[in-house]
């Protein structure tokens, strides 16, 4: 799939979460540069529901990682800006506050990496697993091309 076809991709999804009608719709992904017929868009609905299981096995062997990455990355960042905080802080209270925040966020780091080599072997189970329906599909579309 390429670059085109995931971006209009992605728009159609958003026009079925927000429950827009066809002539919404096709506002919508006119307006985002994709003038494409009803017809056009209901095989790219249609397309889209018959991938969801594919859809899920690259969420969940791909995008997972990288949300779960920027989670931690996040916390981190919390992390560092409440330090910086601390050490501005003049009020003894304040301070002990702070020091309250800094505790929990370092649990929370700590439950975050605890989980991340179980993420780990999920992933790479989901993609071992994704494997032969991305096979299956290529060679699906070979034959339909060929014919």
């Amino acid at each position: 799939m390429n670059r085109n076809d995931r971006e209009i991709f992605s728009h159609i999804v958003y026009c079925s979460c927000m429950r827009l009608r066809q002539d919404e719709a096709l506002s919508y992904l006119s307006d985002k540069g994709f003038d494409i017929s009803p017809a056009t868009y209901y095989r790219i609905k249609k397309e889209i529901q018959e991938t969801t299981r594919e859809r899920l096995s690259l969420i969940a062997s791909s995008e997972f990682l990288s949300q779960h990455l920027q989670r931690i990355d996040e916390l981190n960042t919390v992390l560092a800006e409440l330090w910086a905080n601390y050490h501005k802080e003049k009020k003894p209270l304040n301070k002990s506050k702070i020091l309250m925040n800094i505790s929990e966020m370092q649990f929370n780091l700590a439950n975050f990496f605890d989980s991340t080599r179980y993420i780990m072997e999920q992933a790479t189970k989901m993609s071992k697993q994704l494997e032969p329906s991305i096979e299956l599909k290529k060679k699906r579309k070979k034959v339909v091309n060929e014919g």
